[in-house]
């Protein structure tokens, strides 16, 4: 009992410091619970808040859907499920209200922070056989390591930080002991918590190995010959690796088809041309503050775990006490990793051959874990102890963050001379004292504690504790963007109220356009309101996601919706022709004070609907939009109307500035009506600046970027000039202004109203996506049905109980053909892959019983 206590007081430990420092930094940023802040920034107010909305909805409403029409036009949810919120602690969201998921997120991330350092601790007691005070440093350093500092944004990313330390003392294991469950398991969970970070950690896995077999072959051996003559050992390791990959295909197949039908399925070559991703300003992460929130997005490796594990990994490399082969498998194991960040081909390997779009250097948190694991065996051997060597390791550390400060310096000022981009930018240079202060410090407990005993090791934990929050701290600044809790709670509850009572009663399909001015002004970011259908249950088109549709993207981007990246889709740039393919039927602007203005449109009310058979041979022109509309409603009607008549230009001026063009055009309308613009590619996120015969639009919401915008009613003829701004030089104007011809696209619209899509009971596909039903009226002159649903080989379509074939249409949309007549139409998901998933796990289960039994055998 007595041991079981005292080994508890270390675990314990381990658990609760790094929360404790968190808790406190969070504390002085004033972030709730401790303040009136809240840190729905980056990714974590875009994203992770309204997945955390969506799974909580799921729960509460007791479902489980794989398809979810709340994912822009709908979407395969399991890459969702898989990249986002497989963490068992985030069930934790069914017992809070909806406006708390802000603080429940940051209490996640606290407990995962104290979760890593037990982890730290667990793997360094088991490794060596002890436990210790010098343990519970590790803990700490690296629970708050530069990784968790930099990206505990993307939460769901420091699962891979628990478990490293898990799947190294399986490979441990396996290797000294022939035990390979724990390996299998810990592999296993990490695939299934992050398939992402499992992927790299598997990477990490082959390194580790290869390490142990440096470590251990003797001299006179070589590398394969030692494996050869430990093929048992070998092939454990071999088969066992296989066999923790396959018991997660039951999510992991589904998920990789998943993400196939993404647009991060493109490989771009130029990633893989050798050159280096970062520079000696590198070095500078070793010390505090290097990096702030304002480049998380754009920073260099966060190397940094504290001065005392920095100075212990060179006390380890330079001390007699670590022998030759200690010393050169240690070079492999952090060269391996480091060489494999700082090379493009390697790093872009390490992130699944895709270079990552912000947040870089997503493996930095293994190098980190291993330096810790040397840096510890190096006080373990008694190295700390000689004094000489542990002055030149601080020394040295402190030349490497000296170097990496003037070479900051050298960076920002050759791009500067010649014109160039800053590539990364630097917190402070000022950091650069309290960097060198807490190396100084550090080197001086370290002598104290080798003159006055291990009573000053209780300093030392100490200094690294109030060091690593110090870093936290100062990675948490550099911004203002940290919203208001209260203001959010307020705004999420109005905004929801007023949403609720504006869409209930929903009868038919219908998808809704919002602009929530009032939510938007609760953070005190840019907010372009995304995944807002996944706050507020209702169908729509926005979407920002690592899983996007490409079809979806592809289908829209074409017609004038905004579209930053393949990540990203938003309702900005609509138009009647667009509103009746999507079934935007409905329009709500809420106000800053509340205010709610709506426009509704019921001849738009639809999830498809009939055309002509020449909308299978449409084709878009990418720099032509109105081209684009006319062709799509042109092939829908099966007629040759021009429902966009492009303007005529009279003038245009131009004034070229050093980051943009400044555009003055006159134009005459051909026809009476709306006059659109096609906004040319702008940077995102700029205040809306094109003004209309001198009077600014509304600047309400912001220029995204490449997009249509509304210039007002024009008679035909009537003079107009208009003023924009945009990044790019424009050659030819003409393609760019057009009016539309709302009569006769009407006509079009009441034509098609009997031929519609009527689904049965709509508002269950809030919650349960996978099927529904609907009925339908084709014609032979309209025998071609347009569904606008993102393509996906998942949905099987019948009618009357006979299977309908579906076929890709206008570039990413789903088109079935029917024969004239009244029609009733079954859909169902199946997802793709599930099938192949499950088999491939049940064989990882087949795999681990004659493993067991094989190996058993053997041993008898």
């Amino acid at each position: 009992m007595k041991k079981i206590l005292q080994a508890s007081k270390y675990y314990l430990a381990a658990f609760i410091l790094p929360m404790l420092v968190v808790v406190v930094t969070f504390g002085f940023r004033g972030i709730a619970p401790f303040g009136t802040n809240n840190i729905l920034v980056s990714d974590l107010g875009t994203q992770y808040l309204p997945f955390f909305e969506f799974l909580r909805s799921q729960l509460v409403n007791h479902t489980f859907s794989m398809y979810s029409f709340m994912l822009s036009l709908g979407d395969n949810a399991i890459p969702i499920y898989t990249y986002y919120l497989m963490s068992p602690l985030n069930l934790l969201v069914v017992f809070v209200k909806a406006t708390d998921v802000p603080v429940l997120m940051e209490t996640i991330i606290i407990l995962k922070i104290g979760l890593i350092g037990l982890s730290m601790s667990w793997f360094l007691k088991a490794k060596y056989q002890r436990q210790d005070l010098m343990q519970v440093v590790a803990a700490v350093a690296y629970g708050l390591c530069g990784f968790v500092a930099m990206y505990f944004y993307d939460f769901m990313w420091l699962e891979a930080l628990m478990m490293l330390p898990l799947v190294t003392l399986g490979i441990e294991r396996l290797f000294y002991k022939g035990k390979w469950g724990g390996y299998v398991a810990s592999l296993f969970l990490i695939i299934f918590l992050n398939y992402y970070m499992g992927y790299m950690i598997c990477i990490y896995s082959v390194i580790y190995f290869v390490y142990l077999v440096f470590l251990n072959r003797p001299a006179r051996l070589g590398f394969w010959k030692y494996l050869i003559e430990h093929k048992t050992m070998t092939i454990k390791y071999v088969t066992s690796s296989i066999i923790a990959a396959m018991l997660s295909g039951f999510m992991l197949i589904p998920t990789i088809i998943g993400m196939l039908s993404t647009g991060k399925s493109s490989i771009n070559p130029w990633d893989f041309v050798p050159k280096l991703r970062f520079l000696p300003s590198a070095f500078a992460s070793f010390g505090v503050g290097s990096t702030n929130f304002v480049e998380r997005l754009c920073h260099e490796p966060s190397f940094f775990i504290g001065s005392l594990f920095a100075i212990g990994l060179l006390i380890f490399w330079m001390s007699k006490r670590t022998n030759r082969r200690e010393r050169k498998a240690s070079f492999w194991l952090v060269g391996a990793i480091f060489f494999g960040m700082l090379i493009t081909t390697t790093d872009t390997m390490w992130h699944m051959f895709q270079m990552p779009a912000g947040f870089p250097f997503r493996e930095v948190y293994m190098l980190s874990f291993v330096m810790i694991m040397f840096g510890y065996q190096a006080w373990l051997n008694g190295s700390f102890k000689d004094n000489a060597v542990v002055i030149k390791a601080g020394l040295i550390l402190a030349g490497l963050i000296v170097i990496g400060y003037g070479s900051i310096i050298i960076e920002t000022m050759v791009p500067q001379r010649y014109y160039f981009q800053m590539s990364f930018y630097v917190a402070n240079y000022w950091h650069i004292i309290p960097a060198l202060l807490f190396v100084f410090a550090t080197i001086l407990v370290i002598l104290l504690a080798n003159r006055f005993g291990k009573r000053m090791w209780w300093l030392m934990l100490v200094l690294v504790c109030l060091e690593m929050g110090t870093n936290m701290w100062m990675a948490l600044g550099g911004t203002q963007e940290y919203g208001n809790q209260a203001k959010f709670r307020k705004a999420f509850n109005q905004s929801t109220k007023i949403i609720k009572k504006t869409t209930s009663g929903q009868k038919e399909f219908g998808r809704i356009k919002v602009n929530n001015e009032l939510y938007s002004q609760s953070f005190n970011t840019i907010y372009n309101q995304y995944n807002d259908s996944l706050l507020y249950d209702f169908f729509g088109v926005n979407s920002y996601t690592s899983s996007l549709n490409v079809h979806t993207h592809d289908a829209l981007a074409d017609l004038g919706l905004y579209s930053r990246n393949e990540r990203r889709i938003s309702s900005n740039g609509s138009t009647p022709v667009t509103d009746q393919l999507l079934g935007i039927n409905q329009k709500i602007r809420i106000e800053t004070d509340g205010k709610v203005g709506t426009s509704k449109n019921d001849d738009f009310t639809s999830l498809g609907y009939a055309v002509s058979k020449q909308i299978k041979h449409v084709k878009y022109d990418k720099n032509e939009i109105f081209k684009n509309l006319n062709t799509l409603a042109q092939k829908e009607s099966n007629t040759k109307t021009n429902y966009f008549v492009k303007s005529k230009i009279n003038d245009v001026a131009v004034d070229a500035n050093k980051d943009n063009y400044r555009y003055t055009v006159t134009l005459t309308p051909k026809i009476s009506g709306m006059q659109y613009m096609d906004l040319a590619t702008t940077s995102p996120n700029q205040e809306l600046d094109v003004t209309v015969n001198g009077k600014k639009l509304d600047t309400s919401y912001l220029q995204l970027g490449s997009e249509i915008i509304e210039l007002g009613d024009f008679e035909k003829g009537q003079q107009i000039k208009a003023s924009f701004t945009s990044d790019s030089r424009i050659l030819e104007m003409q393609p760019l202004f057009a009016g539309f011809n709302e009569s006769e696209f009407t006509k079009f619209v009441q034509a098609t109203k009997p031929y519609r899509l009527v689904v049965k009971q709509p508002e269950k596909l809030k919650y349960q996506g996978n099927h529904f039903s609907g009925t339908i009226t084709t014609t032979k002159a309209r025998p071609q049905v347009i569904i606008s649903i993102p393509y996906d080989k998942g949905w099987q379509i019948t009618d009357n109980g006979k299977p309908v074939q579906t076929y890709k249409v206008l570039k990413g949309l789903t088109g079935i053909k029917l024969a004239p007549g009244k029609h009733s139409l079954q859909f169902t998901y199946q997802t793709p892959g599930l099938k192949m998933g499950l088999e491939i796990t049940i064989f990882g289960m087949i795999g681990v019983l004659l493993q067991l039994i094989i190996f058993r055998r053997k041993r008898k």
